[in-house]
């Protein structure tokens, strides 16, 4: 009896320094400090004001493209680079998407893309009395370029913009060549990428790397960890619109049947928004968890984080408490616009609901529908797809590549301490139709956890600005 004691106690042991041996191994991610940000170029600040000022909204039906603005915007990047428009070849497709040719000294090299973004949401009428300051204005306040645009996305062009043209001024030709691609229709239906993509493959053009919008700087989404974060996508999470429907008869409101179509369509929303979608870790999350866990000051999270084997049902729980977390481990589906009725005495005959779904890698837009249908379990509401956009998650480019490498040395350049972590994209961009034609697509730009995307005071910094112009400088010099 003593011998089994005694085993099962020094099994105990084992487990417990098995658990705390993996938890004391991990170490902070190498901290290394940054040299000084090169000065913001003269023409930066006010070329940034310039482009918000122009209105490039991006409209849902792109037959009622605002035109006189996207004209206005090409003559200003014209007048404001004329180096880049000198020393580039620029190709024009779909309109109004733009790609500007950098040749290299060595043809044999595959290019590297940028990309960006020029186009926006729209204001609502009711949210302009919200804003501090007219939202296409271009203003300059506490340090901060304000507008609609300032972060989603004009920062990345005009930070790719300056780099380009401060580099041809010192007569740099790069080794490999590289390519700006610049978008006019992202925000609605992508159609401008989707050219440049096209007329990329028509070319035989393949990309060594592809950086696009998306991946930011952080201190604010990780509470417990003092050092920022350098959130590099890797690949994106898929998008699906569905519209849910019911048919009842109506009548008069003062004489309601028991049950009504938006009775039936609000429980359908209900018992979908009960249910959790599965959740699981993918290894890029694995990875990013590791990565920081290292320089977290909570005990507890460093040693359920690198004893998964373990504690991964714990993690997870914990993750879904936050939206954050939850979006990075689980499929999401909302709805986000309901429409019956006409009258308040008319009980409505129909009633509409429009879901939202961002699709966790490893499952697919057939997958979210399948799980609506049978969590609502109801003949009477009618699902289909909608929207002019439905894509499954996508590839993913590896955190090991070289093009992931490239991104995170030139962020360990210009921010002090940094941690570079991989990470799904939980929103959609244009680089998703450039993996057709790249291995290495990457999604970032080192905006300092920025305010405002798609809302009320957007607004980029001015240290973001002069930030993002050194990455790009260190990504092109990079080129070889």
């Amino acid at each position: 009896m003593q011998k089994i004691v005694a085993a099962v106690i020094l099994g105990i042991l084992v487990f417990i320094g098995c658990i705390l041996f993996n938890t004391f191994s991990a170490r902070p991610w190498p901290s290394a400090k940054a040299a000084p940000l090169p000065p913001l170029p003269d023409s930066a600040i006010a070329h940034m004001s310039q482009a918000i000022r122009i209105a490039t909204v991006s409209p849902q039906e792109t037959s009622s493209i605002d035109s006189p603005a996207f004209n206005a915007y090409r003559a200003f990047l014209e007048g404001a680079y004329p180096l880049v428009h000198k020393q580039m070849t620029r190709n024009t497709l779909a309109g109004y998407s733009y790609v500007y040719t950098w040749k290299g000294s060595d043809p044999s090299l595959l290019p590297i893309i940028l990309m960006a973004h020029y186009d926006v949401v729209p204001v609502e009428p009711s949210a302009i009395k919200l804003w501090t300051v007219k939202p296409f204005g271009g203003e300059v306040r506490n340090d901060s370029i304000y507008g609609r645009g300032a972060a989603d996305d004009k920062g990345s062009m005009i930070s790719i913009m300056e780099s380009a043209e401060s580099l041809l001024k010192t007569g740099y030709t790069p080794r490999r060549t590289i390519m700006l691609c610049f978008g006019h229709n992202e925000e609605s239906t992508g159609d401008g990428a989707k050219a440049v993509v096209a007329w990329l493959q028509q070319q035989k053009i393949r990309a060594e790397m592809v950086i696009d919008e998306g991946g930011e700087l952080t201190t604010e989404k990780i509470k417990d960890v003092a050092r920022p974060i350098a959130m590099i996508g890797v690949g994106e999470k898929g998008y699906a619109t569905f519209e849910l429907s019911v048919e009842k008869t109506g009548g008069h409101s003062s004489r309601p049947e028991r049950e009504t179509a938006i009775d039936i369509l609000a429980k359908a929303l209900v018992e979908m928004r009960q249910k959790n979608t599965p959740r699981r870790i993918l290894p890029v999350t694995r990875e990013f968890l590791q990565r920081v866990s290292g320089s977290s000051n909570s005990f507890l999270k460093k040693m359920a984080i690198n004893n998964l084997w373990l504690f991964e049902g714990l993690v997870i729980y914990q993750m879904a408490e936050d939206k954050d977390g939850l979006a990075m481990i689980s499929t999401t589906i909302v709805p986000t616009i309901l429409e019956s009725g006409v009258r308040e005495n008319v009980i409505p005959s129909n009633a509409k609901a429009i879901v939202n779904s961002r699709i966790l890698p490893g499952e697919t837009a057939k997958d979210a529908a399948e799980f609506i249908r049978k969590t609502i379990d109801d003949e009477r509401v009618k699902i289909r797809y909608t929207g002019d956009f439905t894509t499954d998650p996508s590839p993913t480019t590896e955190f090991q590549s070289p093009a992931f490498a490239r991104v995170a040395g030139a962020a360990t350049a210009i921010v002090d301490d940094v941690i570079p972590v991989p990470t799904i994209m939980l929103g959609a961009t244009d680089s998703r139709n450039f993996r057709a034609i790249s291995d290495g697509v990457i999604n970032f730009c080192p905006i300092m956890d920025p305010k405002g995307f798609h809302g009320i005071d957007e607004r980029i910094g001015v240290k973001d600005l002069q930030r993002a112009i050194a990455f790009y400088t260190i990504i092109l010099k990079d080129a070889h």
